[in-house]
């Protein structure tokens, strides 16, 4: 889903999700943000640094546990590649090791599953650029 905001750019999103009903679900509640989204959604931690270099996104969200490259390494990576987006991890495998990785990697937020839709748009929400949440309530009259 694309829409352009008044700046011309839509918040874009990618989300890192090997689990295909996971990653719908997440396609589907992120209808619920109220503000134009470009969403692009792939399997691997690998597909996303291609997608990234194609065209940064605004955020990321990612599972932790994926194949190949984890969550945490891919935020990594991108920070060594000069990258330092809003990221929300997800993770089923909630641990101390897990939340140490994370905070290692300076994720911005961490949510286990299962969630509830209306935590995750909350959580998207606290992370967008301001300039998309001021375009947001302008729109809503709030």
């Amino acid at each position: 889903m694309t829409h352009t905001p008044a700046n011309g750019h839509p918040v874009r999103i990618l989300l890192v999700e090997d689990d295909n009903n996971i990653g719908r679900i997440i396609e589907f509640a992120m209808r619920g943000l109220g503000i134009p989204y470009e969403f692009v959604s792939v399997l691997s931690a690998e597909e996303g640094l291609e997608r990234w270099r194609e065209q940064p996104f605004d955020l990321l969200i990612t599972d932790y546990n994926l194949r190949g490259m984890n969550g945490v390494r891919l935020i990594k990576e991108l920070h060594a590649q000069g990258y330092y987006p809003p990221t929300l991890i997800v993770t089923a495998y909630d641990s101390a090791e897990v939340r140490n990785a994370a905070a290692e990697a300076a994720v911005d937020s961490y949510m286990t599953k299962p969630f509830f839709i209306d935590e995750l748009i909350e959580r998207i929400k606290q992370l967008l650029p301001s300039a998309h949440i001021v375009h947001e309530r302008a729109i809503n009259g709030y």
